[in-house]
Order: C-alpha cells, then sequence, then structure tokens
C-alpha cells in the first residue's frame, strides 16, 4: 500500500512539476560569427597524419522551446580551411570548404532577468567540398572528391538581453566526426577528428 501511495505521489509531483514548467512556446533565429580550431590525427599503419587549418567560420540557427527549460535547434555553419595529409616526405594539400547540418536538443536549466544559460547535445553531417589541391605546395590536383560525415554535437553558452527582443549569444560547441579522407585510399586514418567553435551572435527573440 505504502509503495502505491509513493508511486502515485511521484507521478503526481511529476505531472505538476511538468505543468509548472509548461509557458508558451517561442523561438528565436541567430547569426554568429567564429573560429573553427580542429585536432591533428595520424595512422601509425599507413604513417599518413592529418593536419586540418583553423579558420574563421559562421552559423546560422533557429530555436524552438516547448518551454522555459526545453527546446530544439536546428544549424547551418560554413568554414573554408585546408586538409593537410602528410605522407611520408609529401604533403597533400586541399582547399576545402565544410558545409555542417546538425539539430540538437537545448536545456536552459537556470533563467535569470537577462542572463539565459543553455546547454545542448545532438547530431548531423558535416559536408566536405575540395576546391584547389597541392601536393608540396605546387598545384596538381590528386583527385580528392567531395565527402560527409556523421557527426555529433555538444556545446554550451549564455544569451545576454540587452534589449528587448535582442541579445548577444556567447557558446562554445564541439563536433567530433570520422576524418575524411577524400575518397582517397592512402589518406584513410580511420580516426575522428574534433572541431571546436567557439563563437559571438546576434539573437532576435519572438
Amino acid at each position: 500500500m505504502l509503495k502505491k501511495a509513493l508511486s502515485a505521489g511521484a507521478v503526481a509531483f511529476l505531472c505538476v512539476s511538468f505543468a509548472a514548467a509548461q509557458d508558451i512556446g517561442h523561438f528565436d533565429v541567430s547569426f554568429g560569427w567564429g573560429a573553427a580550431f580542429t585536432k591533428t590525427s595520424s595512422n601509425g599503419f599507413n604513417g599518413i597524419t592529418v593536419s586540418p587549418t583553423s579558420a574563421g567560420m559562421y552559423l546560422g540557427t533557429f530555436r524552438f522551446r516547448f518551454n522555459r527549460m526545453n527546446g530544439i535547434e536546428i544549424n547551418g555553419a560554413r568554414t573554408d580551411n585546408s586538409q593537410i595529409f602528410v605522407l611520408g616526405t609529401t604533403e597533400y594539400r586541399a582547399q576545402t570548404s565544410i558545409t555542417e547540418f546538425s539539430g540538437a536538443y537545448v536545456l536552459s536549466p537556470f533563467h535569470f532577468e537577462k542572463l539565459d544559460p543553455f546547454v545542448l547535445a545532438g547530431g548531423g553531417a558535416l559536408r566536405f567540398t575540395p576546391g584547389n589541391q597541392f601536393i608540396n605546395g605546387n598545384p596538381s590536383p590528386f583527385s580528392a572528391a567531395q565527402q560527409t560525415s556523421m557527426a555529433f554535437l555538444y556545446g554550451g553558452g549564455v544569451d545576454y538581453r540587452f534589449w528587448r527582443r535582442l541579445a548577444v549569444r556567447l557558446q562554445y560547441r564541439g563536433l567530433i566526426y570520422k576524418e575524411p579522407n577524400f575518397h582517397v585510399t592512402q589518406f584513410f586514418t580511420g580516426s575522428k577528428g574534433h572541431m571546436a567553435e567557439p563563437t559571438i551572435g546576434i539573437v532576435l527573440n519572438f
């Protein structure tokens, strides 16, 4: 009997808590700028090392909130860097455009008068599109082709409302993905790449 009463009380508490958390859903759009920092990866078996360069980036986000705590977002981002493959004494460089398509769950556990911190987690895809290609610094195509890698997205940040519906968003996002080899067998590492993206942006709330 006591067990049933405790179970009923727990369910009631959860229902009341959920109802109390509800409010009118709203959404925002943001546009941000930042930098993309990537790590070096290697494969000891075939001796290949991948050293992507760091570069600037821009990010667009549409975020919808179900209530004050829970929401979802979709993202589109773009950065242009160089993917550098070193095999022995030979360096292969592909100037690359990286396009991100992703979605994430957003949790906002605390709320203040002007500050709204949040954390997020989700996934998506990174499309690597090679452009100009060089071997040891000399223009020389090496058959690099477009490739898409699935990615895990995590991050967090804070919105600072400075005027009515406008806010500044400071955030850090991290993307974990499979290193591309542009369909060139000798460039395969089998390792995970990591892209760190600190950004600042403007948010318009609706």
